[in-house]
């Protein structure tokens, strides 16, 4: 089970709105804090910096692991949580994010 959360987020960021109909579908909006970010390209926020080198949101800083960044993997981190019925159990899942966070930064998986 998930420790707390705390979403970086803005409602005209069209991957947040994903992240955020991800969280309705599996009923777990209630357990994220959210939090009112600006992410601007040419002014990073020291807030979103201090968690994500790419000063991006979605950022979802969790206290059971390190904060994760990119709708994909954000969506794919919440589909692991036991209320989980998208997606089947894996040991590839934690692969599977930290491949998408690399393709977020623009690093090679390969």
């Amino acid at each position: 089970m998930a420790g707390a959360l705390t979403l970086h987020w803005s409602p005209k960021s069209p991957y947040v709105r994903k992240v955020m109909v991800c969280a309705h579908e599996l009923g777990l909006v209630d357990r994220l804090e959210l939090v009112r970010s600006v992410a601007a390209m040419l002014k990073p926020n020291p807030a979103i910096m201090a968690v994500n080198p790419l000063s991006k949101i979605p950022t979802l800083v969790r206290e059971d692991g390190p904060p994760l960044f990119d709708s994909v993997v954000i969506c794919e981190y919440r589909t692991s949580w036991p209320a989980d019925r998208c997606s089947p159990p894996g040991a590839s899942r934690a692969g599977r994010r930290c491949a998408g966070m690399l393709s977020a930064t623009g690093c090679s998986t390969r």
